[in-house]
């Protein structure tokens, strides 16, 4: 009988050295280029941001990382950094279908801080086992050596140029502020502070996940809950206060509310420090028009979105002075991007929407009429900087 054997072997060695079927490329270089023309032709803030060059140069790299990737994940991560570079805080990815890696956390020492008169860095909150060496209103004089003022602001500066979800300067500086030192779990950094009865050195350690941040200090006295992101209280001098965190579907009601429970005040503050937005309507700015007498908005970069709209909508209704600190530079109309292969979807901001004046707000932020910051000295009293500061307005 013959046997098979020399068959199969032909066999085996004709297939193996057949040509493989082409492989279906990846879409990754189309998509990619596809999202860069869409963005090129429709995205406002390339040179009001002054990031023309950096986006040329980003575009090449990641292009080029692009052709490189070996799976979705791989390559979505590839946009993911396209879209931080727009420095946008409107700007994300979403319906993204392959799973992603949760990135690793950053720590902190759990101290946070705020510019403060004279150039100086002031404790704004603290954790309460650093409580008795870093106590509120300490001023801040160095870390790890250098000026703090410096190295706070130098790290600013240096999360505005990496890109992210900043939109401006000012709000990548509330966060090195607010949420200071991020880095590696166990990083250690020393600070000589002084809270009035001398300098001293504290050494902190980042064992703390980042994650929040703190948005208020020394808020007043009896302050009351008007509705979920709405509170009150009466200010000395007979004013009436009213603390906006949000600007929700309570918000008009709440307002109402605290007008209600103050009718005798004789002006108002209307606090929109660390307002994380939302939306409103006519309701909300019906009720506005009930604020009796001078009022004075307060302003910081985590005003943010809605928050700012409304920081212009008190001007233009209600004639309001605003102090504090410019916000946070982010309020626009957005447009979302499907990329071709449907990977994934990019959201990303094509109109800036008007302060007072009509400036823009992304990128600006609404800019205070009198740039206010904490004074130690008061922190270390139990006192509000900008609510001291609006109370003295309300009352000239």
């Amino acid at each position: 009988m013959p046997s098979i054997l020399p068959f199969a072997a032909a066999l085996a060695l004709a297939l193996a050295l057949a040509p493989l079927p082409a492989q279906k490329p990846k879409p990754y270089v189309a998509d990619l280029e596809a999202l860069f023309a869409e963005l090129d032709a429709n995205y406002p803030f390339f040179d009001s941001k002054g990031m023309r060059g950096d986006w040329t140069a980003a575009k090449k790299q990641l292009l080029a990382r692009a052709k490189a990737a070996r799976s979705d994940a791989e390559f979505v991560l590839v946009v993911q950094e396209a879209v931080a570079a727009l420095r946008d805080g409107h700007a994300f990815l979403g319906e993204v279908k392959p799973k992603l890696a949760e990135p690793e956390p950053d720590y902190l020492p759990g101290v946070a801080f705020l510019p403060a008169t004279n150039g100086r860095v002031a404790v704004m909150a603290v954790t309460k086992r650093l409580a008795d060496e870093l106590p509120v209103g300490a001023v801040v004089l160095t870390i790890d050596g250098k000026p703090a003022r410096q190295v706070l602001d130098e790290r600013a500066a240096a999360s505005w140029r990496r890109g992210g979800s900043f939109s401006s300067p000012q709000r990548a500086a509330l966060f090195e502020y607010r949420m200071p030192l991020r880095g590696k779990k166990g990083e250690k950094h020393v600070l000589e502070v002084d809270a009035g009865k001398g300098k001293k050195k504290v050494e902190v350690t980042a064992d703390q996940k980042a994650g929040g941040w703190p948005h208020s200090y020394h808020l007043p006295a009896g302050l009351q809950q008007a509705a979920r992101s709405v509170s009150h209280a009466e200010l000395p001098g007979g004013f009436g206060y009213v603390w906006l965190r949000r600007i929700d579907e309570s918000a008009a009601e709440g307002l109402r509310a605290a007008i209600a429970a103050h009718k005798e005040a004789k002006g108002w503050v209307v606090d929109l420090r660390g307002n994380g937005g939302g939306g409103y309507d006519d309701k909300l700015l019906d009720a506005v028009k009930g604020l009796q007498g001078e009022v004075v908005g307060i302003l910081d970069a985590g005003c943010i979105s809605a928050g700012e709209t409304f920081a212009r909508d008190l001007v233009n209704l209600v004639k309001a002075t605003l102090i504090g600190e410019p916000t946070a530079g982010s309020s626009s109309q957005k447009k979302t991007f499907a990329l071709p292969s449907g990977i994934a979807t990019v959201q990303y901001s094509v109109k800036s929407r008007s302060g007072p004046k009509g400036v823009p707000i992304e990128f600006h932020g609404v800019k205070p009429d009198v740039v206010v910051e904490a004074v130690p000295e008061e922190l270390r009293a139990g006192k509000n900087s900008a609510i001291e500061r609006a109370i003295e307005l309300l009352a000239k």
